[in-house]
């Protein structure tokens, strides 16, 4: 008879290394962290502000540092905080929270600099046609599904992972990613009771 116990906790192993150098991960990780928050909402408050960069480039350069800023809250604050605990855990809601947001993030980089270089190819290949292409709207209906797309998606990786039931809690990673969740499921052999 196979018994799938509920998994309340993963425990991170992708920091056994570093316990010697904690503090110093810790610090440069906190520097890195600062400056993307400052580098990502300078360049926002930059765009936001100056009217001569209202074009739809910076429009898609300030979601990418919009995407920047959630990308780095779904990873630096649980990478900071197990760098100064002596048991790096997570719980199972935590980390599938952060595999969809690392998930969403990689995947609206990627829809936005796609949108990007459709952008500059209408700009380069059709620059007399370039406005009556990418209009306004155009640029709405671009940044839509720049961060509709990776979210659904995202969202269907997750809810399927939360379907399979999973027999064991350890990831051997510094994050939570679904591979890494999934590598515990259909685990029969760690599953059987004795």
């Amino acid at each position: 008879m196979e018994n799938s116990t509920q998994v309340k906790f993963f425990y991170l192993f992708g920091l056994q290394e570093t316990f010697n150098n904690k503090s110093v991960f810790f610090i440069l990780s906190l520097i890195t962290y600062l400056l993307i928050i400052t580098v990502n909402l300078t360049l926002i408050i930059t765009i936001i502000q100056e009217k001569g960069l209202h074009e739809p480039m910076y429009i898609f350069l300030c979601s990418l540092c919009v995407n920047g800023l959630y990308g780095t809250a779904g990873f630096y604050p649980k990478i900071l905080l197990d760098l100064q605990s002596d048991v790096q855990v997570i719980s199972y809601g935590g980390c599938l929270t952060q595999a969809y947001v690392i998930y969403t993030s990689v995947l609206c980089e990627i829809s936005t600099l796609t949108v990007m270089s459709y952008d500059r190819y209408v700009a380069i290949c059709r620059p007399l046609l370039y406005h009556t292409i990418v209009t306004s709207l155009t640029v709405r209906k671009l940044l839509l599904f720049s961060w509709s797309y990776p979210l659904f998606i995202a969202l269907i990786s997750v809810i399927s992972a939360v379907r399979i039931p999973l027999c064991g809690s350890r990831i051997d990673k510094i994050f939570c990613d679904i591979p890494s969740i999934l590598k515990h499921a259909y685990c029969k052999e760690l599953c059987k009771v004795s």
